[in-house]
């Protein structure tokens, strides 16, 4: 849970990783082993040169690094020269006049921490461009099928080929459990294996090639070695290793249908499908889960011991034996994709049975709704706050033209930022412009209250109406694509499934306490009105409503409050304003209020994961039931209602990675 808390408020990581780009590789003091380069999946793979669609964000984003840092240098000639005419001029004051320190000084000093401020803005909008542009740029797996790829880069995939039993079609499981990607990825990443599965009986398969395949290699080389009459003994040829379906995983593509997370589940629940898989895909929507990845490092099994992680290794004559295969830790096993499952053992022949596998729950888990676009839902919330500085971005990201999840962006969004970003970037240049020339433009009371509350208010009643938008598209989708698949195969598996999460209200919700009591203390009004102007149709979208509205009803009177403290800024004392703000939030107050809106994120959190668990097992008895009473009618006869345990209907496993999210299984 600690791990889970710490990545829950450093969900930022992948934007500052965008700032490094422009610096020039010979002047970095690091250097990157696993991120060669951050939102690039696959070396050489040739992604920047075929997808241009983000090109506009990536250079917009490069362009506003590039000026942030020179601002800051800039700032920072500015405040040395500012400190020095401050220090000669303190010498010459006399002992009695250094306790009142004149306004106009303290502006000169203060100053230039306010224009760092406006030079860090700049710096996370070029950043968040650049993360943007990486996120949404396809991947070679997301622009050609795999088994259209030749050589090299077909090796990087293996193909799976399942199929269910024909007599339980309909009644059984491929044992996959999984979770969708987010942010562009468009892949199922692997969580787990179902032991006794069909795909648990192909892992044992290749379990058992390989661990032939190793036997075969070293007994050709001891027989090589006799013949020749070396003292050392010969090598064995090198054999091929098939690799295996492990935790960690990435499912690019099943059957036909690839770059698209939502059909690709749809394919899941048909009797049989052909997974292309791969082992490892770097991306900026997984940063978090990798840093908070434990280091799965197995030891080297003693002599005599089965490896955990992979088939037994091979040992000269007269070692001991486990499930008839010489075993020895001295020799390395084959490499796996994904990270291991426990207590995996090599068992079973060369071939396997569909009907020898578990039937597993009778109902699988799977939505058929477009990728879920995390990060760009975080950065609008952050834009109550920043306005342009984070919404740019967002703006700037060039849709797929078959992601309707993606246009709800611009359809929403683009016409009142039309008005408001203008006015936005106009209220920040004035405001930099009066710090560094010491002019009083605007009143620090019209700039907060029209830029930081009136314009913030505006877009929360888009953002909540983007809320309701992407929770009916949503449902649309599930609804029309499960009712196509219906008319092409009958023996589709029954799906049960919760509602689809409200990602929004939760970033809302769930945000560092640090943003959310910002957010509260600027737009608290807005987002208890809008959300209560705001109709939501979902069981879990009303729940985080109520849990909104409990988390930023009594941040009302600390609006209100801010409001009033406005009144009496006056502009000579707006820097001390802004660090006097800043040492607020670490006072006790502030921190009592950080300790109960992460007790209510907490709260939040564990019940949504209770709504949707009960969500699924509710849906999944329904079915049975209504499968069961058709079976009765056709049979003539009813048999005794009998409820079947919660596991027996569907699988409710949670992801290993991320707080208080379910796992699908199919």
């Amino acid at each position: 849970r600690a791990k889970h808390f710490v990545g829950s408020h450093l969900r930022q990581v992948p934007c500052l990783d965008a700032c490094v780009q422009v610096v020039p590789k010979t002047l970095r003091f690091w250097r990157r082993r696993k991120y060669q380069t951050l939102g690039q999946g696959e070396q050489d793979d040739g992604t920047e040169v075929e997808d241009k669609r983000q090109s506009i964000n990536h250079a917009f984003g490069g362009l506003v690094i590039k000026v942030a840092m020179l601002c800051m240098i800039g700032v920072t000639v500015l405040t040395m020269v500012q400190n020095s005419k401050y220090e000669e001029q303190a010498k010459d004051r006399l002992p009695e006049e250094m306790g009142a320190e004149p306004s106009d000084e303290e502006f000169r000093r203060d100053a230039p921490l306010v224009l760092y401020l406006g030079a860090l803005e700049l710096l996370i909008c070029g950043a968040c461009a650049q993360t943007a542009s990486n996120l949404y740029t396809r991947r070679r797996h997301a622009l050609k099928h795999p088994q259209d790829c030749e050589g090299e880069r077909m090796q990087r995939y293996v193909k799976v080929e399942l199929s269910k039993d024909a007599s339980q079609q309909d009644r059984q499981l491929y044992g996959l459990v999984f979770r969708s990607s987010t942010d562009g990825l468009e892949c199922l990443v692997v969580e787990q294996v179902q032991p006794n599965s069909l795909l648990d009986l192909w892992n044992r398969k290749c379990n058992r090639e390989n661990a032939q395949q190793i036997l075969q290699a070293a007994l050709g080389g001891s027989a090589a070695a006799g013949l020749d009459g070396a003292p050392g003994g010969g090598v064995a040829p090198a054999m091929p290793v098939q690799p295996r379906v492990l935790p960690g995983a990435a499912v690019v593509a099943i059957n036909h249908v690839f770059a698209d997370v939502g059909m690709m589940q749809l394919e899941l629940s048909k009797p049989s499908v052909t997974l292309w898989v791969r082992s490892e895909i770097f991306h900026p929507s997984l940063l978090e889960s990798e840093v908070l990845a434990d280091d799965d490092e197995t030891p080297a099994p003693a002599p005599g011991q089965a490896s955990d992680s992979g088939p037994p290794a091979i040992a000269p004559p007269g070692a001991p034996a486990v499930d008839g295969v010489v075993v020895d830790g001295s020799v390395p096993g084959p490499i796996f994709f994904g990270k291991p499952c426990e207590d995996e053992s090599p068992s079973g022949g060369s071939t396997f049975n569909a009907a020898d596998a578990i039937a597993g729950p009778r109902c699988a888990s799977l939505a058929f709704e477009d990728e879920e676009p995390q990060i760009l839902m975080r950065w609008l919330i952050c834009s109550v706050l920043f306005g342009w500085v984070t919404m740019l971005p967002v703006l700037l990201m060039q849709p797929h033209e078959s992601r309707p999840r993606q246009h709800l962006f611009r359809q929403y969004l683009l016409k009142p930022c039309l008005f408001l970003m203008p006015l936005w970037l106009l209220a920040w240049l004035l405001d930099c412009v009066e710090l560094f020339f010491e002019a009083n433009i605007m009143s620090p009371f019209f700039y907060f209250s029209v830029v930081h509350m009136l314009m913030p208010a505006v877009l929360v009643w888009y953002l909540l109406k983007l809320q309701a938008a992407d929770q009916q598209l949503v449902l649309d989708q599930r609804k029309a694509r499960q009712a196509e698949a219906a008319k092409d195969s009958s023996a589709l598996q029954p799906v049960a499934v919760e509602d689809p999460a409200p990602t929004l209200l939760k970033e809302f919700i769930c945000m560092n306490p640090v943003a959310l009591v910002i957010i509260g203390s600027v737009a608290a009004i807005p987002i208890v009105i809008s959300s209560l102007l705001t109709p939501m149709k979902t069981e879990r979208a009303r729940m985080a409503q109520g849990f909104l509205n409990m988390v930023y009803g009594p941040q009302i009177f600390l609006q209100l409050a801010f409001m009033w403290v406005l009144t009496n800024v006056k502009f000579v004392d707006l820097p001390r304003f802004y660090v006097a703000c800043f040492g607020f939030l670490l006072s006790v107050p502030c921190f009592v209020v950080w300790c109960i809106c992460l007790t209510c994120a907490s709260r939040y959190g564990r019940q949504d994961m209770l709504l949707a668990q009960g969500q699924r097992i509710q849906r999944g008895r329904a079915l049975v039931v209504t499968e069961k009473q058709a079976g009765d009618e056709e049979s003539g006869s009813a048999g005794p209602e009998q409820e079947m345990p919660a596991s027996s209907v569907v699988d409710t496993v949670e992801v290993m990675h991320r707080e208080w999210e379910l796992c699908y299984s199919a």
